[in-house]
């Protein structure tokens, strides 16, 4: 009975963990999508803003109140979909606001960039070959697309494991499995080709990003 007990409560200290890992995360991003409306410098009662623009900006603002309303009441893992979700839906609008302020065609409800999520939708699927791994298509923002396309490195969101900055969606991280859950979703409702991601990208230098979580 002493050792069910034990196990039982490694489990519970073990799911809590995991929580409080993914929440951290989840976190960050909706600080860093408010930060990216701070620095709109709208005001939604200005009448210079036309009309669909303001209510993209509204929608935005919207989903990010709700995204921080959400993030208060979570209390395991499962709660913190519906905040993803709501980041989801404002970053997409957050899309919309800025492809109105430049006069182009408003963003498709893409997946958002499989290499940083706080980069907001996708805009095309590109072939791209990880350290050590093989092609797949990935979703991908403008500015990483054209970064590929010139052969530079994508700006992947890195989270700190340890002592070292990590791809947030390697092998090997606490946050590994909400990054390929995000990636499932993207494959089943856009086609997105999955593999198996490599335990050993942790090892590579990845560079260019100082930040994560």
């Amino acid at each position: 009975m002493f050792r069910f007990l034990r196990g039982h409560r490694e489990q519970e200290l073990a799911a809590l963990g995991e929580f409080r890992s993914r929440r951290k995360v989840v976190a960050e991003d909706v600080t860093v999508f408010g930060e990216q409306l701070t620095e709109l410098h709208f005001d939604t009662l200005t009448t210079e803003l036309d009309a669909p623009l303001r209510v993209d900006y509204q929608s935005a603002l919207d989903a990010y109140e709700t995204a921080k309303e959400r993030l208060g009441t979570t209390a395991s893992t499962e709660d913190l979909a519906p905040v993803r979700a709501a980041l989801t839906d404002g970053r997409y609008f957050l899309a919309c606001v800025l492809a109105r302020q430049e006069g182009q065609p408003l963003p498709q409800r893409l997946p958002e960039c499989f290499f940083n999520p706080q980069h907001g939708p996708s805009l095309k699927e590109v072939g791209w070959t990880p350290p050590d791994g093989t092609e797949r298509l990935v979703p991908v923002c403008r500015a990483d697309a054209n970064r590929l396309a010139n052969d530079e490195k994508p700006d992947i969101r890195l989270v700190r494991v340890g002592d070292r900055w990590v791809p947030w969606f390697a092998e090997g991280t606490e946050y590994s499995r909400l990054g390929r859950g995000a990636f499932d979703e993207k494959a089943v409702h856009q086609g997105v080709t999955q593999a198996a991601w490599q335990p050993n990208w942790i090892n590579h230098d990845w560079g260019g990003y100082q930040g994560g979580g």
